[in-house]
């Protein structure tokens, strides 16, 4: 990383507090004048190796064979010094009477603070700032034992126009949770927060002068987005393994332990906590450590989901490590070095979006292994709404999609186009990162969906029949009338003026004779009310047939909806208008036409 190459200069801010007021057990390492005395766009670059440089990956020496690693319980000792606590309260206070003086009326309240945050942020701003969540662990993850030489760990918190109280939380969080020993340092870059906040300037600097010296502020002087602000980040750490964090969370005890023991046994692991979610309505962090965790996909749209856990994962263990396509990219960790040797991020990428799955592929793709960690536990403030606006008003998230598939996805990438579109449209120069996967010797994404991520629905000739659903008579095409980009409000069926190009025109009549809309999270049409007249809706794919369940006859061009043995109407429609069942009668409203059949015979055989 070139310093030089950030458009805008960066400023530093740092303060170390006087050492007769600092009660903490560990000493923190003393800063470097020469760090010290200059901004950061002109600091020397950090250590890494060159490009044409193999990674090294007995940084980190594993136990020898048969030979067990002597092990200790790392001690928790970070205290709060006196004058520490003083600004810590008289912040509490200041934010506790701000809500007093916005008077009564709760549901007012609590509607300015999901405005300015996506979240109950006037409720989180009357919580303790160094609150007690207890412990999160399972009680499997409490038995200690840990490699004596664990590496150092940097955090590195990225925020714009963050609430003070709730990022102060989340570094008081990894201070009083983190056995010192194990922590090189806490960098808090600041991407440019306007005016409007000023709670995040000066009375965040005064605080994290008090804190030891291992907590630095950076800030940007010109927005530049997630994905920069990290990078700056991580080229201004010190520690041997780099975790990134979004600044609403909260660890819990023992959370970095385990994430340092995968990285310590092999160095091209990626590893992610188990994010629990810290509720935005109430502030509750539930101890959810009896559930089973999930791990990360993705959908068509190139836009990151939730999935279950396979048979044999499941066997392995609710507190086992568990292989993950991707990752949320919120929040987690992996060793410096070879986070620069991977490539860190497509600094091309804008602002943020897609970065996530960007560095997941690459992972896996270039020889490493990405994984959730059970007995790391982070507790995660879901934002309702992302209440943050795009410098230029861009869509960032479909730009750095579009490069995403043209770098990775090889002849993949037409399924993304067909399904998301914007094919033609700008992306950039992906060169550099083209050149970057011919030199990490990348295997290609066809490997990664047989090898890594086998549950991904692929609209292939697998499928029955796939594309756009017509009725040639009106030219009304089958449409999601993008109710599915909308996370509350109803996922009713509609059709809309045939465009021919995808997107929410786009489904397969898949092999388990269901309707699939790919675009967003694999959702199944579905119907429930079997009365003639009755409309549809999009529901998430069960794979149990049911409700869900489909035939279509070729000849007539019927699409049967199998338990009420109704078919899908578009007389009387015009564009817009949503879709009906009624009793088949052979009509022209009822005749549909796919875009692509791919098996006749089949679909001909099960209609029979």
């Amino acid at each position: 990383l070139l310093l030089s190459q950030f458009h805008s200069p960066i400023h530093i801010q740092e303060k170390v507090p006087d050492s007769e007021d600092s009660t903490e057990a560990h000493t923190p390492d003393p800063i470097d004048p020469e760090i010290a005395a200059n901004p950061l766009h002109k600091l020397p670059k950090p250590d890494k190796k060159p490009d044409n440089v193999a990674f090294d990956r007995n940084k980190f020496q594993p136990p020898v064979a048969n030979k067990l690693p002597e092990s200790k319980t790392y001690e928790y000792t970070w205290v709060e010094n006196a004058r520490l606590r003083a600004a810590r309260e008289a912040i509490e206070r200041k934010f506790n009477q701000k809500v007093r003086d916005m008077g009564s009326d709760a549901e007012k309240i609590k509607e300015s603070g999901y405005g300015e945050h996506g979240y109950n942020s006037h409720l989180a701003e009357t919580i303790a700032i160094n609150r007690d969540i207890g412990d999160k662990r399972h009680p499997q993850c409490k038995n200690g034992g840990w490699p004596t030489d664990l590496p150092t760990a940097s955090v590195i918190f990225c925020f714009h126009n963050e609430n003070l109280v709730v990022l102060l939380r989340s570094i008081y969080s990894v201070l009083m949770r983190t056995p010192p020993e194990l922590l090189a340092d806490v960098i808090v870059v600041d991407d440019a927060s306007t005016e409007k906040h000023p709670d995040i300037k000066e009375p965040l600097d005064e605080i994290v002068a008090l804190m030891g010296g291992k907590v630095k502020v950076l800030r940007l002087d010109q927005r530049s987005g997630l994905i920069k602000a990290r990078m700056a980040g991580a080229a201004y750490s010190t520690g041997e393994f780099l975790v990134f964090f979004d600044a609403h969370i909260e660890c819990s005890h023992g959370w970095v332990e385990p994430m340092l023991e995968r990285v310590y046994h092999n160095p091209t692991t990626v590893v992610c906590p188990c994010i629990d979610i810290i509720k935005h309505d109430t502030m509750e962090y539930p101890n959810n450590a009896q559930q089973e965790i999930q791990k990360g996909g993705f959908h068509w749209g190139l836009i990151y989901k939730w999935i279950p856990l396979n048979a044999t994962q499941r066997a392995l263990g609710i507190t086992s490590p568990q292989a993950s396509a991707t990752m949320a990219g919120g929040l987690f960790g992996m060793s410096r070095d070879y986070f620069y040797q991977l490539g860190t991020y497509d600094e091309d990428m804008k602002i943020w979006g897609g970065e996530n799955l960007e560095i997941s592929f690459r992972i896996w793709m270039c020889g490493g292994r990405l994984e959730i960690v059970p007995c790391s536990r982070v507790g995660h403030l879901f934002r309702v709404k992302n209440p943050v606006s795009f410098p230029d008003g861009s869509d960032t998230v479909s730009r750095n999609t579009r490069r995403l598939a043209e770098v990775w996805l090889d002849e993949y990438k037409e399924y993304y186009y067909d399904i998301q579109g914007g094919k033609g449209r700008d992306f950039g120069d992906v060169s550099a990162r083209k050149h970057l996967r011919e030199r990490l010797k990348c295997k290609d994404f066809k490997w990664f969906v047989n090898s890594v991520y086998p549950e991904l629905v692929v609209p292939d000739d697998s499928n029955f029949a796939l594309g756009s659903v017509r009725n040639p008579t009106s030219n009304l095409c089958l449409d999601d009338l993008q109710k599915l980009d909308d996370d509350k409000g109803d996922k009713k069926v509609g059709v809309y003026w045939c465009h021919g190009q995808g997107g929410s025109q786009f489904f397969i009549f898949s092999k388990d004779y269901e309707l699939v809309a790919l675009r967003k999270n694999d959702y199944c049409l579905d119907n429930s009310n079997y009365a003639p007249g009755a409309t549809l809706e999009w529901y998430p794919c069960h794979k149990m047939g049911g409700n869900q369940l489909w035939t279509y006859k070729t000849q007539s061009k019927e699409l049967i909806h199998v338990p009420s043995n109704n078919c899908l109407d578009a007389r009387g429609l015009k564009a817009k208008d949503l879709v009906k069942l009624n009793p088949c009668d052979g009509s022209l409203g009822q005749q549909w036409e796919f875009s692509k059949v791919y098996s006749k015979e089949t679909l001909w055989k099960k209609v029979k």
